[in-house]
């Protein structure tokens, strides 16, 4: 007997099956080079069910694929592209060895404004092979020399770089606000179990990463205080990022830091100085 399938790719990731009418996601690339893990995001006025956006389809980008691709087999990418460390001339730069570059986990994440022209409708699309600029990432907090962050909050920011011409303190990047939470579920919510491969439920399943992080009512303004005025503060990119840490002097300092994914969206007015912004984001595989 003869079989055959039709399927059906959509963004290169849903696939139909003909045969049997189901749906599966798969772990290939799409035709605009984006692969997974899948992100989708929603964000929130802090403290709130008002959303700013929901469920936005990110991209993960070319380190972010050898990063993967790293973790799946053990073995290093066959070639190292910039860090933010290195870009932006962090403080305490240590050299990683083979062995620390592939433990590196998904640990941070990054804010800018190259991600929306003038206009809210004007939002760009992720280039696969374009991180967030440098010079277009808004520090998530920008101390005066005087008065840096304590060591409580120094477990939450990270990236650290003196910029003396300013007087100021710049911390780049940011942890997130709870530990990653590991989600197995039918699309309902119920969580599966040991019996799923001989379970007759028809719900499809999901596996995903669930993070959770904020830009609160104290992150980025001071950035814009220093340079332009509050009147241009926003940010439209977010990205994931990869990170390996090492102590040095009593702190942790993130090496290796590498984007993972990179969503851009409409601009997000920071001028309100009471506003701060709940992110969820979930990492489908």
């Amino acid at each position: 007997m003869k079989t055959t399938m039709k399927m059906k790719l959509v963004d290169g990731i849903l696939v139909r099956d003909d045969i049997n009418g189901r749906n599966v996601n798969l772990n290939i690339m799409n035709g605009q080079g984006g692969c997974t893990p899948r992100g989708v995001v929603s964000a929130y006025i802090s403290g709130t069910n008002i959303p700013l956006f929901e469920k936005r389809s990110n991209k993960v980008i070319c380190d972010g694929s050898m990063f993967t691709a790293s973790k799946h087999f053990d073995i290093m990418p066959p070639v190292n592209l910039p860090t933010y460390n290195t870009a932006l001339n962090l403080e305490a730069i240590i050299p990683l060895s083979s062995r620390e570059q592939l433990d590196s986990l998904v640990c941070l994440f990054c804010v800018g404004t190259s991600g929306c022209g003038p206009e809210a409708s004007q939002v760009f699309d992720v280039d696969y092979t374009k991180w967030i600029a440098p010079e277009d990432l808004v520090p998530l907090r920008y101390q005066l020399m005087d008065n840096d962050l304590t060591d409580a909050d120094r477990e939450k920011y990270f990236g650290r770089k003196e910029v003396p011409a300013m007087n100021r303190i710049a911390y780049y990047f940011k942890a997130f606000d709870l530990d990653p939470v590991f989600k197995a579920q039918y699309i309902d919510g119920t969580p599966i179990d040991e019996n799923l491969y001989i379970s007759d439920n028809t719900i499809d399943v999901e596996v995903f990463i669930e993070l959770k992080m904020s830009i609160t009512k104290r992150d980025c303004r001071d950035y814009f205080y220093a340079h332009s005025g509050i009147n241009d503060a926003k940010v439209n990119t977010i990205s994931l990022c990869t990170a390996y840490p090492k102590d040095y002097n009593g702190h942790v300092y993130y090496q290796n830091i590498r984007p993972l994914t990179r969503l851009n969206f409409s601009n997000e007015s920071l001028i309100d100085q009471t506003k701060g912004i709940d992110i969820i984001y979930d990492l489908f595989y």
